[in-house]
Formats: structure tokens, sequence, C-alpha cells
């Protein structure tokens, strides 16, 4: 999760949100106290009964979905991904373009 907390830095204040759903069946009284001892300042929603997650068909954790601003899921990966790394941060830019000539990028893994 480091690197998310980095993407929301470096993110902050661009027209990008960040955000955590977490599926742990503990919910809140597990990620409240994670969140606060690394300093995580991203958004963090918990999806205990895993609802969202049935929603976007999600099989694999973690799961990274990029959606535009119409809420159209534009890409998606299974597995680790530095959402602070060249690729990503690549495939975000790339994601606005995209827009423009019609096709959809596709999200390094």
């Amino acid at each position: 999760m480091p690197s998310v907390q980095k993407a929301h830095e470096l993110f902050q204040g661009k027209d990008v949100v960040i955000l955590m759903i977490s599926i742990d069946g503990k919910g809140e009284r597990a990620v409240a106290p994670l969140m606060e001892a690394h300093g995580y300042t991203f958004t963090s929603l918990v999806d205990q009964r895993m609802e969202v997650a049935r929603q976007f068909g999600m099989r694999l954790v973690p799961t990274t979905y990029v959606m535009n601003q119409e809420g159209a899921i534009v890409g998606a990966g299974y597995g680790p991904i530095d959402l602070a790394g060249p690729e990503f941060l690549q495939f975000v830019a790339s994601v606005e373009t995209a827009a423009e000539v019609g096709r959809l990028p596709t999200l390094p893994q």
C-alpha cells in the first residue's frame, strides 16, 4: 500500500482520485488502525460484505481498476501494481489521450 499512498500524493490537486476498497471481513475495526499506523491519507472504503466487489466481478486480491470521469472502467489489473511507478503513471496519462481517439490503453502488470 505504500505505492497507493505515493500515487495519492502525486495526484493530489489533479483530476485523479486514488481510493482503496477493503474487503476485510473485520471491516473498519481492521482498516482504521492499519491506515493510522502507516500514516496513509488516501480514501479507504470498507466493503465488508463484498457487495461492491461482486458488482465489479472481482475475483483476486489485490485488484486495481481505473475508471474515467463517467465511471466506466477503462483498465483493470490483478496482483501487485506499482501505482507510483512510471508504467502506471504513463497509463493514467494515456487514458485521457485514449478518450480522444476512442481506444483504451492496457493497464501495466
